[in-house]
């Protein structure tokens, strides 16, 4: 190129640049300049926002002869439910790389819009669009131009993906049966007596896609369930179903036991295997106390041996335990021994009239979701 060439061509890169500065300084609501020189890394432009809910405009850069795409600047939304100012325009000088659109962000709880993506001028081709952010909590953000929308922390998706928390959408679960194993305290009684087991008023706390199948015996402890309706209650169970075995009653007295601790423990695996043979999901339950009270207290000494075998096949076996047995001793403490007889069925230290099996199922409902067992997601 000879002198003139050369003068005209370093003229024209002054114009340019100096007019993208003066642009800048111009245009209301804008972000900071910058501009790369030549040879140069990219200019990043400024951030626009909006007061009160208005749009803000995204800033703008310009990236000079051989220089790398300048990005353009961010439009914030000012209050809630504002919409994001669209990204500003990346100028690409001549040589220069593709500009950058400038992603838009709503301001405040409710889900901002985003703002198209800035587009590259001469020289340059239009950059990508901008990414959609909702605000903390609100609805998913609408997509930008080229861009996706993110729901907000806890919200709901919009064209976006949807935030997280909140409750299954149950109507896609597929159906499933509980399987109850256990003793008196868990089984179903008929209508001629006011005695009930905590397994009898278990269902009212699940969705209608849940059968519940109460093999709960009177009278059984571990060894002699597994060797008598343990047969029946595995022989039922499908792949996805539940399985809740909860004993200790009866293997800790001598009416109808004892069984060792120990025993007990390998027993109770035994189920935990058989029940995962099947492709279903064995929950180790913790017995429901018994109404002992030292001194206005609710003791547990009798039972809690059989409480720490049945925590300790849930980490035998990598299984999530319903520990009912800690949750009816605070409930009884909570309530007092007075407010606790009245639960009982006839006085009885074990056994449950309706109202108590009702308050004894709630609480093992409630451990489910305590304990994030995937059987809470069935729950009302």
């Amino acid at each position: 190129m000879d002198r003139v060439g050369s003068e005209r061509s370093r003229e024209s890169l002054r114009l340019l640049v100096t007019a993208g500065a003066l642009w800048c300084l111009t245009t209301s609501l804008a972000g900071a300049c910058s501009t790369a020189s030549s040879q140069g890394d990219s200019g990043e432009g400024g951030a626009g926002r909006g007061s009160g809910g208005a749009t803000g405009t995204g800033g703008t850069s310009s990236s000079a002869s051989g220089g790398a795409s300048g990005s353009a600047g961010a439009g914030v939304g000012g209050g809630p439910n504002s919409t994001g100012g669209a990204g500003g325009a990346s100028a690409a000088g001549t040589g220069g790389s593709t500009g950058l659109g400038g992603a838009a962000q709503g301001g405040g709880d409710g889900g901002g819009h985003a703002g198209g993506g800035g587009a590259g001028p001469i020289g340059g081709t239009a950059g990508p669009g901008g990414k959609g952010l909702a605000g903390n909590g609100g609805l998913g953000g609408t997509a930008g131009a080229g861009g996706r929308g993110l729901g907000g922390n806890g919200g709901l998706g919009g064209n976006g993906s949807g935030g997280s928390g909140g409750k299954p959408d149950q109507s896609t679960l597929p159906a499933l049966t509980i399987h109850l194993a256990g003793d008196s305290t868990m089984s179903d009684y008929p209508a001629s007596t006011t005695q009930e087991g905590w397994g009898q008023e278990l269902g009212q706390y699940f969705i209608a896609k849940v059968t519940i199948d109460n093999q709960a015996q009177p009278g059984a402890n571990i060894d002699t369930f597994y060797a008598d309706r343990w047969k029946t209650l595995i022989a039922n169970v499908k792949a996805g179903d539940y399985v809740m075995a909860a004993f200790g009653i009866n293997d800790s007295g001598t009416t109808h036991g004892p069984v060792a601790p120990d025993a007990f423990q390998t027993q109770m695996e035994v189920m935990a295997d058989e029940v995962a043979a099947k492709k279903a999901t064995f929950i180790p339950t913790t017995s429901s106390p018994l109404q002992v009270w030292e001194n206005g207290k609710e003791t547990n000494a009798r039972l809690q041996p059989y409480c720490d075998a049945t925590i300790a096949v849930g980490a035998s076996k990598g299984l999530l335990v319903d520990d009912l047995n800690a949750r009816g001793v605070a409930y009884y403490n909570m309530i007092g021994q007075t407010a606790a007889a009245a639960l009982t069925f006839n006085g009885d230290k074990a056994h449950f009239d309706k109202q108590g099996a009702t308050e004894m199922a709630l609480l093992a409902s409630q451990e489910l979701a305590r304990i994030n067992s995937s059987l809470a997601a069935y729950l009302k």
